[in-house]
């Protein structure tokens, strides 16, 4: 029931019928007036959400101090009383997943800007240059030593024009000089080359071809394998697929494939750690889908564990399954809480505090087991044992199969 203004007349706004009481029998709508202030309308957004009058509050304390309580009492259809398991699910794991990315997981660097940005452009052109000059002198492929050759005449003439903005720029920001001048115009805007360097460019490849047919090679030769580091990074790799005739380059999988390689291998380069930070972030990001999908695995493990208690269908098993990680979310939410005030206030009793939140997590799944399906302390110690076991491998399983999603992501 809501706490808004009943009607003082007794016919349904919506179907027209006669209303007995403050709901229409009809089709149960609430007889109320239907004008509502801003305040009604903020109070309303709470009650549809949390059912802020009572019932929000009453379910989390049951939830957390008596463990499996509220799954029997849904099994046995006394639910009005209590939020529902579902709409207690997510908005305990959103409220959860929103303060633990906001405040707890931290934030990332941001980009470089200007000179700075410039400056490592600058350095990855040449570091592309150089193992493109060693691919050049070592590749005895005519086609690929063609597409690299024309592809160093690019690179020559994008390293001469990013020098030059480099100058300038350093000298605009050392008279701190407001209206510079965009910094990667010269990168991404696909530069035209000069002439001069494209004559450099066909002689080469001229070179390469009657180099070849001197050694007994023509332009279709077999060699197709190469050494990825020669690229350097992916800018480089992508260049010398453009300069390739159509048949020459790689495949969609290949191309991916090498890609990815190139961008682990330069990020490795540039900065070890900061690549496996970016990798864990993007790993942190998937813990509330992969707890959404251990979720059925956990209520599965539990139709195997009690299949004998024919009683209980998979879809009781399930609602035990959500109640208790709701719970948990709540109680992760509480130790990252106190470890923040902790931190702040250096008390010894904050860190007692954590402690004896971790130990009543695992104490919680196994009173809750025993609440709900009433075994034995033994049997029931022995079941928690596990389903401890087979959760932990299911989500073992999904943290590497995430691991690997994370770092093809990055």
């Amino acid at each position: 029931m809501s706490h808004f203004k009943e009607r003082k007349e007794k016919n349904c706004l919506n179907c027209g019928a006669a209303v007995q009481g403050r709901y229409c029998g009809i089709c149960g709508q609430e007889n109320i007036e239907p004008r509502e202030s801003a305040w009604h309308l903020v109070t309303h957004f709470f009650y549809d959400i949390t059912h802020f009058d009572g019932k929000f509050f009453t379910t989390v304390r049951y939830l957390l101090l008596k463990p499996g309580f509220l799954t029997a009492e849904y099994v046995k259809g006394r639910r009005a009383s209590h939020l529902h398991p579902i709409r207690m699910y997510v908005f305990t794991s959103a409220f959860f997943f929103l303060l633990y990315f906001s405040f707890i997981s931290g934030h990332k660097e941001t980009e470089k800007e200007g000179v700075e940005a410039l400056k490592e452009t600058l350095n990855i052109k040449k570091e592309g240059l150089s193992g493109m000059n060693e691919m050049f002198a070592k590749t005895s492929d005519t086609v690929l030593k063609n597409a690299v050759g024309r592809t160093i005449a690019q690179y020559e003439s994008d390293i001469k024009l990013l020098t030059g903005r480099l100058k300038k720029e350093e000298i605009a920001e050392k008279q701190n000089d407001k209206t510079k001048t965009p910094v990667m115009d010269s990168v991404f805007a696909g530069l035209p080359l000069p002439g001069g360097i494209i004559s450099k460019a066909d002689s080469i490849s001229k070179a390469t071809i009657e180099n070849g047919k001197l050694h007994g090679k023509g332009e279709t030769c077999n060699v197709r394998f190469y050494t990825i580091q020669w690229y350097q990074n992916e800018a480089t790799y992508s260049a010398v697929q453009e300069q390739l005739p159509a048949g020459r380059k790689d495949g969609l999988i290949e191309r991916s494939v090498k890609l990815k390689t190139l961008h682990w291998y330069q990020e490795q380069k540039k900065n070890s750690e900061k690549s496996l930070q970016v990798l864990i972030d993007k790993f942190k990001h998937s813990f509330p889908t992969m707890l959404f999908i251990s979720l059925p695995f956990f209520a599965l493990f539990l139709k195997l564990l009690y299949i004998r208690r024919t009683k209980f269908y998979y879809a009781d098993h399930g609602i035990f399954a959500i109640h208790t990680y709701c719970a948990l979310f709540v109680l992760m939410l509480l130790y990252y809480m106190l470890g923040a005030i902790g931190g702040r206030l250096h008390w010894r009793i904050f860190s007692l505090a954590k402690v004896t939140m971790i130990v009543y997590v695992l104490y919680y799944v196994y009173k809750a087991m025993r609440n709900f399906y009433g075994q034995g302390r033994f049997r029931t110690l022995l079941k928690y044992f596990l389903l401890s076991w087979m959760t932990f491998t299911v989500m073992a399983i999904l943290v590497i199969v995430f691991l690997i999603i994370s770092a093809y992501k990055v």
